[in-house]
C-alpha cells in the first residue's frame, strides 16, 4: 500500500529511461525483472506475466511521456503504479499495484479470479464510493495483483478517500462496512483508534476479491507527527498483535529516531464473523527515515534476518529494481511495514520507479536537516529559519493587484463588462465558461490529492467544500443551452493548473488556488454581475472570491517555507495562463454569434 507525496523532494541521481515507452510494456519488464531477481522459475513468472497484461488498464496501452499526463497518488512523481513485496511463508509474495486513472471497468472478473460472487460485492461497495451524497468526487479506484508461487494470483482493490471531507469518508466507511456485516468491529476500532492520542485521518478502503469466508476489508489510516509509541499502540487496536515484536521492528527501521517519520501509515484488516479488527499493519516511510536506498535496504536486511529471512534475495531486487547503484539513489524502496500477528517475516517492502523528472533538491533549515537525519555536509551548516517580513507579503500583494488590473482589461473582461455587447455574445461566452468552471473542480481536488502539510491540506480542504457544485451552479444559470463544448486551449490551461498543483511545494500551492485562480475569479464575478444581474453563480463568487482571495494572503503572513522570487515566478505564470484561457473564450463566443468587439 502508499500514501501521500511526501512534503520534502525524494530524487535519485538519475531516472528510469521509460519516455516513449508503452506503460504496459514497461510494467511487465520491471515484473519480469523482479522474477529473475527472486529467481522464480521461467514458466511459472511467464504464465504471471500473462496474467498481469490481461488485467492491466486501457492507459497501460500509452506511451510514457516526460510529465504525467494523469498525474497519479500512488508516488511521488505522479507515475501511476508500485510493486512490493510480501517475505512471509516459503516463497515470497510479488504484487504490483496499479491507479486505474477513471478506468472503472472491473479488471478482475470472476472468469479471472476464478471466485464467484466478488462482482456483485464489488459493485455494492463500489457504487458506495461514487459520486453521491454531495461527495466531491468519485472515490480514485486502484487495484493490485499479488502471486506467491505456486499459488494462484490474488486480487485487491483500493478505494481512495484522501480527496473528501473527513465526515464524508467516515459515513461512507460505516455505511461500506454495514453493508458488509461488520458494523461491530469498525465501531469497536474506531473508538479504539479515536480514543488514541495523535492525529490521523482515512485514506483508503480495501478489499480482497476472494471467497467471501476468507475475504478481508482493510481501512488505512495516515499519521500526522506520530512516534514509535503510538504507531505501536494504534496497531494494538487489533486483536492479534505483538506489542514487543512490533516496537522492536519499528525501532529497526527508523533507526535512532523515536518518531515514525513522514505519512507513517497504520491498515486495521477486518475479517467476516470478527467482532474487532483481526491483525494490524505499520508502514514506515524509509525514504524520510533514512539518508538514501542503500541505509534504507541495509536496515530492512537486518529486520528481515531478525525475522529468520535470508535477505540476499531482497537485496537482489533492490539492486535490480534501483536506477542506479543504490548508494547514489533516494526513494526507490519508499516503504517497508511490518504485521506482528504471529506469523515471522511478516514484512513488506514497496519499490516506487522514478520516471518522470523530480523536483530538484532545495536546501533545508538545519532544523528539518537534523530532524531528516541528512547525513551530508549541509547538516553541519549553522543556517537561521528564513523569515518573512511584511515588506515581503507586501511586495506579492502590490504585484498581485497590478496583475489583477491588467487581467480587467483582457478580453473576456471587456466583453461582459460593456453593455454594447450584445446578449447573445454574453451567454455564449458562459457556453465557453463552463468547461474552465467544471476543469476548476478538478484543480481543487488535485491540490487537496498532493497536499502533505497537514496546515495547508486542511486550508485546501476547507477551500474544496466551500468550491463544490460550482459548477452545476454555472450549469442551472444557462440551462436553455445544454450544450458541452471543448476546445484545446481551455482544456490546456486547466491541465496546466492541475499540473502545477501536483508538483509545486505547498505555499505555491496555496498562492497558486488563492493569489491567482481565486483572484481572477473575483475580477470574472465582478464583470458577470454587470453582465448578468442577480445571476446566482456570479453572485456567489464575488462574495466567496474575496474570502479565498485573503486566505492566500493569511498562508503568507503565518509561513517561512518561501521566497518572493519563486512566488512571483508562480503567479506570472498562473496570471499568463488565466489570460490566455479568458481570451480564447471571449473568442470562441463572438466567432459563435458573429459579434465584432468595438
Amino acid at each position: 500500500m502508499t500514501s501521500r507525496l511526501p512534503s520534502f523532494p525524494v530524487y535519485t541521481t538519475e531516472n528510469y529511461p521509460a519516455q516513449g515507452r508503452l506503460f504496459g510494456d514497461f510494467l511487465c519488464g520491471l515484473w519480469t525483472t523482479a522474477c529473475d531477481a527472486l529467481e522464480l522459475p521461467q514458466d511459472q513468472s511467464a504464465w504471471a506475466t500473462r496474467m498481469l497484461r490481461a488485467v492491466l488498464p486501457t492507459w497501460t496501452n500509452e506511451r510514457i511521456g516526460y510529465t504525467p499526463a494523469r498525474p497519479s497518488y500512488v508516488a511521488g512523481d505522479g507515475f501511476p503504479a508500485e510493486m512490493s513485496v510480501n517475505w512471509s511463508g516459503r516463497h515470497p509474495e510479488l504484487r504490483i499495484l496499479f491507479d486505474s486513472l477513471g478506468d472503472d471497468r472491473a479488471p478482475f472478473p470472476p472468469a479471472v479470479t476464478g471466485i464467484t460472487g466478488t462482482a456483485d460485492r464489488l459493485e455494492g461497495i463500489h457504487e458506495i464510493f461514487g459520486p453521491r451524497a454531495g461527495r466531491p468526487s468519485p472515490a480514485p479506484l486502484w487495484h493490485s495483483f499479488a502471486w506467491r508461487p505456486p499459488s494462484h494470483v490474488v486480487h485487491k482493490t483500493y478505494f481512495g478517500l484522501y480527496a473528501w471531507p473527513h465526515s464524508l469518508r467516515y459515513s461512507a466507511v460505516d455505511e461500506a462496512m454495514a453493508r458488509l456485516g461488520m458494523t461491530d468491529a469498525w465501531n469497536d476500532a474506531r473508538d479504539r483508534v479515536e480514543n488514541a492520542d495523535g492525529t490521523r485521518e482515512i485514506e483508503f478502503f480495501a478489499v480482497d476479491l476472494i471467497d467471501e469466508a476468507a475475504a478481508r476489508v482493510k481501512i488505512y489510516y495516515r499519521n500526522h507527527g506520530a512516534d514509535i509509541a503510538e504507531m505501536n499502540r494504534i496497531a494494538g487496536t487489533a486483536l492479534h498483535h505483538d506489542t514487543e515484536d512490533a516496537l522492536v521492528a519499528y525501532r529497526t527501521l527508523a533507526g535512532d529516531r523515536t518518531d515514525a517519520g513522514e505519512a507513517a501509515l497504520s491498515c486495521l484488516a477486518f475479517r467476516p464473523g470478527r467482532n474487532r479488527a483481526t491483525e494490524s499493519t505499520t508502514y514506515l516511510r524509509l525514504a524520510d527515515l533514512t539518508a538514501g536506498d542503500q541505509e534504507a535496504v541495509d536496515r530492512t536486511s537486518t529486520l528481515l534476518r531478525s525475522e529468520n529471512v535470508d535477505p540476499g534475495r531482497f537485496r537482489a531486487l533492490a539492486t535490480a529494481l534501483a536506477p542506479g547503484p543504490l548508494e547514489d539513489c533516494r526513494g526507490t524502496l519508499e516503504l517497508v511495514s511490518y504485521r506482528a500477528a504471529g506469523r515471522s517475516g511478516d514484512v513488506t517492502t514497496y519499490f516506487r520507479f522514478p520516471v518522470y523528472e523530480q523536483p530538484a533538491p532545495r536546501l533545508l533549515p538545519a532544523v528539518d536537516l537534523a530532524r531528516h537525519h541528512r547525513k551530508d555536509d549541509l547538516a553541519q551548516r549553522h543556517r537561521k529559519e528564513p523569515t518573512m517580513t511584511h515588506q515581503d507579503v507586501e511586495r506579492i500583494a502590490r504585484y498581485n493587484e497590478e496583475r489583477q488590473r491588467e487581467y480587467e482589461s483582457s478580453a473576456l473582461i471587456r466583453l461582459l463588462a460593456d453593455e454594447n455587447t450584445d446578449m447573445a455574445t454574453k451567454k455564449a461566452a458562459l457556453t465557453y465558461l463552463q468547461p474552465w468552471s467544471n476543469a476548476f473542480q478538478r484543480m481543487i481536488s488535485a491540490r487537496v490529492t498532493f497536499e502533505t502539510d497537514p496546515d495547508l491540506r486542511a486550508l485546501a480542504l476547507t477551500h474544496q467544500q466551500e468550491e463544490v457544485g460550482h459548477d452545476a451552479i454555472l450549469a442551472r444559470s444557462r440551462a436553455e443551452d445544454e450544450r458541452l463544448v471543448w476546445d484545446p486551449v481551455i482544456e490546456a490551461g486547466a491541465s496546466w493548473f492541475v499540473d502545477q498543483f501536483a508538483v509545486l511545494p505547498g505555499v505555491q500551492r496555496a498562492v497558486l488556488a488563492h493569489l491567482a485562480l481565486e483572484a481572477g475569479s473575483l475580477v470574472l464575478s465582478q464583470a458577470g454581475i454587470r453582465a448578468f444581474p442577480g445571476d446566482p453563480y456570479f453572485a456567489l463568487h464575488d462574495e466567496a472570491d474575496a474570502e479565498h482571495l485573503e486566505m492566500g494572503y493569511q498562508v503568507l503572513r503565518r509561513r517561512t517555507d518561501w521566497t518572493v522570487d519563486d512566488l512571483l515566478t508562480v503567479l506570472d505564470r498562473a496570471w499568463q495562463v488565466i489570460t490566455v484561457v479568458s481570451d480564447r473564450i471571449a473568442e470562441c463566443a463572438q466567432r459563435e454569434t458573429g459579434f465584432a468587439a468595438a
